[in-house]
């Protein structure tokens, strides 16, 4: 997810409750037509915008959270694939059962060479239980590495486990029942942690047109108020001078170095 300047839209809320608390001052002085700039109005676009923005505080804790959640399971998988391998190895599977799930192990950590780094002899020279097999220099695979493709290695992973009768381990946490749990905890935590993030996205959106859209964002409403200050008491009065002294950022996300 990209990175924002965060701190910008809670001091431009602060700055608007001030900047109302100013108006008040005015009295009946301030007093214009347009209905979307009278401090009533202002009073509620600025209490929907501490709304907004602590929803996007929520979300940000919830996805934090369930990113969290998801972040070890997923990292610690490379390592439970090289155990449930091993496991596999001492039931003395066929040599292209063996190969097979080399193949999955090794995208599991990443190797995109695994499949094409062969011997004479056909069988892959990449043992991923076997670290002395691993390239000194690897090749490795961003695309191997995202949660949907881990889910995927472990997902082909029992099903080769399932075409060999003799996988029988009595370790419970190695057994093919034990790992489709896991399997379904693990797509769990994914989508939770999706989910999380597009609830994110889809607040800070709401939150970012309710601020700073053209026109009817409170900042550009903010700046047709102090317009109007200026028209009623003079560009030199000292509440116009007062109301400039009020200022907001229109925060912009910060994009992703290239």
């Amino acid at each position: 997810m990209p990175a924002y300047y965060e701190t910008g839209h809670p001091k431009n809320v602060a700055t608007f409750f001030k900047y109302n608390q100013f108006l008040t001052t005015l009295g009946t002085a301030y007093n214009p037509s347009s209905i979307a700039i009278t401090l009533p109005s202002l009073t509620t676009s600025q209490t929907t915008g501490a709304t907004k923005q602590t929803n996007v505080n929520t979300k940000t804790e919830g996805w934090k959270d369930a990113t969290n959640l998801r972040e070890k399971p997923f990292k610690d998988l490379p390592a439970f694939s090289t155990q449930i391998f091993g496991a596999l190895k001492s039931f003395n599977p066929s040599q292209l059962t063996i190969d097979d799930f080399a193949y999955q192990v090794s995208k599991m950590h990443g190797y995109d060479n695994a499949k094409t780094n062969q011997n004479d002899k056909g069988k892959i020279a990449i043992d991923p239980s076997n670290p002395s097999t691993l390239p000194v220099t690897p090749s490795k695979s961003n695309s191997q590495q995202s949660f949907d493709q881990k889910l995927e290695h472990l997902e082909k992973m029992i099903l080769i486990l399932q075409t060999v009768p003799s996988y029988l381990p009595n370790e419970v946490n190695l057994q093919i029942a034990s790992l489709q749990a896991y399997l379904i905890t693990l797509k769990n935590l994914n989508v939770a942690a999706e989910q999380a993030k597009s609830d994110l996205k889809a607040a800070r959106l709401d939150r970012n047109t309710f601020f700073y859209a053209p026109g009817t964002g409170f900042l550009d409403l903010v700046k047709q108020s102090k317009e109007y200050i200026k028209s009623v008491f003079g560009a030199t009065s000292q509440q116009y001078k007062t109301a400039l002294t009020f200022k907001f950022t229109r925060v912009i996300p910060k994009k992703k170095s290239k």
